[in-house]
């Protein structure tokens, strides 16, 4: 039965997010034609995850409750419906309306689909697990790009939205018709911890912190480079070549650092994750040629892939201690909205004031101050004992994973 849910949710998040990677390279191009600019482009991007913070949280908490196929199946059928509607797009108004649409159904997808696995992932064996599954949103999304930019120059810009609407509807059948509700949420939902509790518990403060700056990171990315790789003689299928390369290389390396997240210290990864990310960003308007920023994704996929199976497989961690694996993945899946709100807003504020280059380095400033707070928020949750009630005691020996030179790792016994 759990090899089954397994499969049938690894296929439909994988269609489902494809289709969203086909539009990564258009879309900025796409608005931009329609005459957007500075902060109106920020808000195209910032809208879908607006409206996707806004109500994660409560479908989070509901599918503890009510369980997760009914949501999957109607986010699902709502996200693909909401995909054709690019194509009767006429104004930036419109579009960012369109986008938070979209959010919204997203909203009820991704999470809801981590918090399934969350409920069957082994003991000991949670990085792994959830790693191994993310393989699904990281390669889908990576190959969506490589195709996208092709479909677009072949068959014209409309081709891409067609495209992702029909794979949503596809994740649609495959979780009506195929996906059983084991329950285990029911038992969970007995012992679950009030909400109010989850949020002040230093470990899940951490981890939203951790996954806005990491989003955050990528809300600069996905928006603005594709300017900077127009501005080195970029063609559409590069700059979707450019994007893909960093999210499909994350996505494999999902795998080995799953299984060394499950036998060091999780902290600690995630703090090197992090701080890579700042100096990949940073990197990017120093970036002369094509060539040069292709080998930059290289890198940056590397770092991007070092912290999330720690972080997703500590998220499964508390979700178990909490009684509670959606509003666990929805607090986690709020970060990444908070994070993809903020990187385009900001950027897109900045860069009508500053110009393109200052929207890299602002960003990487911002994921450092964050990488910054995650380790006092862990140094404070390992001296008071709270990093152990998630980890237990077994990693959380000595300094919890996050010594004071964050750089000692601590072995799984």
């Amino acid at each position: 039965m759990h090899r089954r849910v397994y499969i049938v949710l690894f296929m439909a998040v994988f269609a489902s997010t494809m289709g969203v990677g086909f539009i990564g390279p258009l879309l900025p191009l796409y608005a931009r034609a329609l005459g957007a600019a500075g902060l109106s482009l920020g808000m195209i991007f910032a809208g879908f995850s607006m409206a996707r913070f806004l109500l994660t949280p409560f479908i989070g908490r509901l599918s503890d409750r009510f369980g997760r196929k009914v949501f999957l199946a109607v986010g699902l059928a709502v996200f693909s419906g909401f995909s054709l509607l690019y194509l009767s797009v006429e104004t930036v108004s419109q579009l960012i309306l369109v986008r938070a649409l979209h959010g919204a159904s997203a909203g009820m997808v991704i999470p809801v689909a981590q918090a399934y696995i969350g409920d069957i992932a082994p003991k000991g064996r949670e990085s792994s697990f959830m790693g191994t599954f993310t393989v699904s949103l990281f390669t889908a999304f990576g190959i969506g790009p490589l195709l996208g930019g092709p479909l677009a120059d072949r068959f014209g810009m409309s081709a891409p939205f067609i495209a992702m609407g029909s794979l949503s509807a596809l994740a649609f059948l495959l979780v009506l018709l195929l996906l059983p509700e084991i329950g285990i949420h029911r038992e969970r939902w007995k012992k679950r911890a009030p909400v109010r509790e989850v949020l002040a518990h230093e470990v899940v403060v951490a981890l939203i912190v951790f996954r806005s700056v990491s989003a955050l990171g990528r809300g600069v990315v996905i928006p603005f480079l594709p300017f900077v790789a127009e501005s080195r003689g970029a063609s559409l299928s590069m700059i979707g070549l450019l994007l893909a390369t960093h999210i499909l290389l994350a996505g494999f390396l999902q795998i080995p650092f799953g299984r060394l997240a499950d036998r060091v210290s999780k902290p600690l990864l995630m703090t090197l994750g992090m701080g890579g990310s700042a100096l990949a960003i940073l990197a990017i308007p120093y970036c002369q040629t094509v060539t040069h920023l292709f080998f930059l994704q290289v890198a940056t996929g590397i770092v991007s892939a070092l912290g999330f199976p720690a972080a997703i497989g500590m998220a499964a961690m508390a979700g178990r201690r909490f009684g509670g694996m959606g509003t666990l993945m929805a607090l986690f899946s709020s970060g990444m909205s908070i994070g993809l709100i903020l990187g385009p807003l900001g950027g897109g504020f900045f860069e009508g004031i500053f110009g393109l280059d200052f929207v890299f380095k602002g960003g990487s400033l911002v994921v450092a101050l964050g990488l910054v707070a995650f380790v006092v928020l862990m140094r404070r949750a390992s001296a008071n004992g709270s990093l152990e009630q998630i980890l237990g005691a077994a990693e959380s020996s000595g300094a919890g994973g996050v010594p004071a030179d964050v750089g000692a790792t601590t072995a799984r016994k």
